[in-house]
């Protein structure tokens, strides 16, 4: 394939599916998938490891998506946070009545758009796209975080000094999603804040779950098994390996691991705004 003349783009064009069309694989991205699927074939006859091709590794594209399984799987997080999430949440609470609603809302809200980004990243693997499904992902983690200082100071003496907290804490999300958007998209960066942000919110989730389950509030056992569990399949990201035919990595273990835990934890928060509600009376 020629892209360097106008007559190979214009048989690439004509010869070109419509999927990888509306997916918009260029020329370009056209010689350098097949270059890496005829190197990949050459370190197989030859005996030696497939390795990663500018730090990822080779997927089998189907109807031009890059990453299938990871799109599909992030596709049904977005359904799950929708059904299990934003339905429930709509269904068994009500507006000006269940206390904290609209925090509740706005979080299931970001958690849809991290997974509409996650989709639109793994389909097609561009700088910007990876830029904008990273701060997305994070703005997950820092509003889940933001929750839980909400959470832990509601009704409290400490409820001015959590909404002091949370406003710091978004403020730093803006500037670090500044920084990754318009800066440098620095992966080293963004990863230690993810892991930190990550685990200070887990530990305040389980340590508040653990001492409200103390006082007589058994259905934070849910809040203690979804955040547990986010941690523990963290563990698939870690476990790097070439794709199982082509197509099955770890990443995308990870985002079928996490379909299920919206069930858990959107359960947790209908519960606990019953329970909030109930003692307001």
């Amino acid at each position: 394939m020629n892209c360097s003349t106008p007559l190979g783009l214009q048989e690439f064009q004509v010869k070109q599916p419509l999927f990888e069309y509306l997916t918009q694989w260029s020329c370009p991205d056209e010689c350098a998938y097949e270059c890496m699927w005829k190197t990949v074939d050459h370190m197989q006859a030859n005996g030696q490891p497939v390795v990663q091709f500018h730090g990822k590794w080779p997927f089998a594209r189907f109807l031009g998506i890059q990453e299938p399984a990871s799109t599909f799987f992030s596709i049904f997080n977005f359904l799950a946070n929708y059904l299990f999430g934003y339905e429930q949440l709509r269904r068994h609470l009500r507006y000006g009545i269940h206390p904290l609603y609209s925090m509740w809302i706005i979080f299931c809200l970001i958690s849809m758009n991290a997974w509409i980004w996650s989709t639109i990243f793994h389909t097609r693997d561009k700088p910007l796209t990876e830029t904008l499904d990273y701060i997305a992902a994070i703005s997950l983690v820092f509003a889940q975080f933001v929750c839980c200082i909400i959470r832990v100071g509601y009704r409290t003496r400490f409820m001015p000094a959590a909404k002091i907290a949370s406003l710091f804490v978004f403020c730093f999300f803006l500037y670090h999603a500044y920084y990754l958007l318009f800066v440098d998209m620095d992966f080293g960066y963004n990863m230690t804040v993810n892991i930190l942000v990550g685990l200070l919110n887990v530990i305040c989730w389980i340590l508040w779950a653990i001492y409200n389950y103390g006082l007589g509030k058994t259905y934070v056992w849910r809040c203690i098994l979804s955040v547990s569990l986010t941690m523990v399949f963290v563990a698939f990201e870690l476990a790097d390996f070439p794709p199982i035919a082509w197509t099955i990595d770890a990443h995308s273990i990870w985002h079928f691991s996490t379909i299920f835990l919206p069930i858990l934890w959107y359960r947790f928060v209908v519960d606990d705004s019953r329970y909030l509600l109930l003692h307001t009376r």
